[in-house]
């Protein structure tokens, strides 16, 4: 597996690389760690240049030495990457130039955000760049996921391609599955056999569906409910409308809540 760790040397990103090595556990990966840096190359002097490049590569090698440490896998190799493009540029082309199958990033957890769950700049990610993300919470530490939930809106997300990528074990790994219709005025028991399909579960205690009304589901209190009932939540990368109102506070819920739930979006 290839995958990209994004590092601002922060103890959240740092935690998101932790993170990382535990989910990837025996799997064979490619580890590239990004760092972007904004720098002026017209105004600042070369000498500053040349002092703040080589601060950058102190930490960016210590950065790493961390992460073979913590390491119990021989078959991680680790790269550094390091760029001055904006962040989606920058991701965009880690992404295309190391074929990417996973990005892992921080997700702060202040009490008070513009994005209710996640960071602008994890926000923006998800938002923009086309790839498999886990969005990790500051001190969150990683535990083989049981429980998790996917959100669904069924008005705008119905194509059986969309659901393909639950059949990836390597990413939707648990015990039991919660697919919940947020939009409960939609029909969706032929949406439910699908799922029920691609999951091949051998069993239908694995699986649960149920719905709710979009206001009770983006509230604070369905989302202190959900942390107390599983794992992960799980969001396909094409059901915008979900990304849109739990995530981004121009939509939805501005919380003033700690999340402690990993997002994984999910991407056909």
């Amino acid at each position: 597996m290839n995958v990209l760790i994004l590092t601002d040397f922060s103890e959240v990103s740092e935690n998101a690389g932790r993170y990382a090595l535990d989910f990837l556990g025996e799997t064979p990966s490619t580890i590239s760690l990004l760092n972007i840096q904004d720098m002026n190359l017209n105004v600042e002097s070369s000498e500053k240049l040349g002092t703040k490049m080589l601060l950058i590569s102190e930490k960016m090698h210590t950065a790493i030495e961390n992460l073979k440490t913590y390491s119990t896998n021989p078959q991680h190799k680790f790269h550094l990457n390091l760029s001055i493009d904006n962040l989606i540029t920058a991701v965009r082309r880690c992404v295309e130039e190391k074929k990417i199958d996973l990005i892992f990033i921080g997700a702060a957890s202040q009490k008070v955000r513009k994005h209710p769950l996640l960071g602008n700049h994890a926000y923006e990610i998800i938002q923009k760049v086309k790839c498999n993300i886990l969005a990790v919470p500051n001190k969150v530490e990683f535990i083989n996921p049981k429980r998790m939930i996917l959100p669904i809106d069924y008005s705008v997300l119905s194509e059986r391609k969309s659901f393909q990528v639950l059949r990836d074990r390597n990413y939707v790994k648990g015990e039991s599955l919660t697919v919940l219709n947020v939009n409960e005025k939609e029909n969706y028991s032929l949406n439910r056999k699908m799922i029920q399909e691609l999951w091949e579960s051998d069993s239908e205690e694995n699986m649960d569906f149920t719905s709710l009304n979009k206001n009770a589901f983006f509230n604070t209190d369905f989302l202190l409910e959900i942390q107390e009932k599983y794992d992960i939540i799980i969001i396909l990368g094409k059901n915008l409308s979900i990304s849109d109102k739990l995530l981004h506070s121009r939509y939805g819920l501005c919380s003033k809540i700690s999340n402690k739930l990993p997002i994984l979006i999910l991407h056909d």
